[in-house]
């Protein structure tokens, strides 16, 4: 059904499953069921239409599909013709209205991962929703920044984050400038490949180890996280920077689904004003440290297991 471009939210066999979850549900006289990643969200109905308002039905959202789709729709990696596209165009039609739908009459409540979602909850019909930040943990890096070394790490089929790197390194080209390297790390190896042939200032790397990973990192003086769109969910791998302790420069879109109590990143919103804070702080030893400063300090300022949890109370 993917592969042919009709799937709309029928990833798994709920008539299959039915029956068994029913009775345990049943047997474990369970209340609250929270249903992990809107790809499950059909397992909704046979709950609410046999238990009704006995079984509360929570998801907890990881992004509604529609989202990413509309992306591919407007903004393709390949050239599409007239029939692909009218059929997406009908897809995407279909997979909005089945997630209204459900948000309606099968489930008591949404959780979602970013502020934006929360609000695409409610456009969709969710009766209650609440955002829940990302957890954040410290993971710091023997840290020996490069003057002039900056990178991303990601996969570069995904389009946010292929057109978001070409977006950047555009405005970059037009500094003409040659003092700052980029590195770039991701797969597939075609497009990675693609972006060095064009930029002179990119050096691809490819996939490298968790080790070789981290290794590479502690070099940068900033990681970046140019995304320029509000696609599902919120952007994994910025946690996974925040808990590393390096400089980070990042869009208001990519640090959508985070909160802290103390420090700050470095914000840019268009790709010109990034490429300027890529010179004003990767240039300067001093800026550096005081940047990686204060990541450590968002790292060490997000909401505890505790916190979370009384928030999810509030919501049933």
């Amino acid at each position: 059904l993917m592969k042919f471009g009709f799937e709309n939210y029928s990833m798994y066999d709920v008539q299959k499953d039915e029956h068994d979850l029913i009775r345990y549900i049943q047997e474990n006289r369970i209340s609250i069921v929270f249903i992990n990643m809107a790809s499950l969200v059909r397992y909704s109905l046979p709950i609410k239409k046999t238990f009704r308002q006995e079984v509360n039905v929570i998801m907890m959202s990881h992004g509604n599909h529609s989202g990413d789709f509309i992306h591919l729709i407007s903004k393709p990696i390949y050239q599409t013709n007239f029939i692909k596209t009218f059929l997406n165009k009908i897809r995407l039609g279909f997979l909005m209205s089945t997630e209204s739908i459900f948000r309606v009459k099968y489930l008591d409540a949404v959780i979602a991962l970013s502020e934006t979602e929360m609000q695409i909850e409610n456009w969709l019909g969710a009766t209650k929703c609440i955002f829940l930040p990302r957890r954040l943990k410290e993971n710091f890096l023997d840290y020996k920044p490069i003057i002039g070394r900056v990178g991303f790490v990601g996969r570069l089929d995904h389009p946010p984050n292929l057109q978001g790197m070409e977006l950047l390194l555009n405005a970059f080209k037009n500094e003409c400038k040659s003092n700052v390297e980029f590195r770039l790390v991701g797969t597939p190896e075609k497009f990675g490949k693609q972006i060095a042939a064009i930029h002179s200032s990119v050096i691809y790397l490819g996939e490298l180890s968790d080790k070789d990973l981290e290794n590479e990192v502690a070099t940068w003086a900033l990681q970046l996280n140019p995304v320029w769109w509000y696609s599902t969910g919120a952007s994994t791998k910025l946690a996974k920077a925040i808990s590393w302790g390096v400089p980070i420069v990042t869009t208001t879109a990519g640090k959508r689904g985070y909160k802290w109590k103390n420090g700050s990143l470095l914000i840019a919103d268009t790709p010109e004003l990034m490429s300027k804070i890529i010179f004003e702080e990767s240039l300067d030893i001093n800026r550096i440290h005081k940047n990686s400063a204060e990541t450590k300090k968002v790292a060490k300022s997000g909401f505890t297991q505790k916190e979370l949890g009384e928030m999810i109370q509030d919501i049933l």
